[in-house]
């Protein structure tokens, strides 16, 4: 019985590192561009790239900079002019919502760097 006891902790343990990876895989929302880890031009406008998973039950999306909100976007596939960043770290975020602008799933961020 302890053996069964032992090897179900180690499942608990294996699922545990593993489920991370299966939500981010599950995530409505992704952003094509910039890339996680982007070097943009400080004081130069952008572009961010996104796409919402057919199927979702997400109606628009907002655009987030540094947990501000910045902007909407009413296509589902799309992007957003960013404006010019001050140099250093910033973080950018995309979050699916519904037509009460209620979210329907996890908002995901990239980190980029203005220089």
């Amino acid at each position: 019985m302890a053996h069964i006891r032992g090897l179900s902790f180690v499942a608990l343990i294996a699922a545990s590192l593993w489920a991370p990876q299966a939500l981010a895989a599950d995530s409505l929302v992704t952003i094509t561009a910039p890339a996680d880890g982007a070097k943009l031009a400080a004081g130069h406008a952008s572009k961010v790239e996104y796409e919402v998973k057919a199927g979702s039950n997400a109606h628009h999306v907002h655009l987030f900079v540094d947990g501000a909100e910045a902007a909407t976007g009413h296509k589902l596939k799309g992007s957003f002019d960013l404006a010019p960043l001050k140099a250093g770290d910033h973080k950018v975020c995309v979050a699916p919502v519904n037509k009460n602008h209620t979210p329907v799933g996890e908002k995901v961020c990239i980190g980029v760097t203005a220089e």
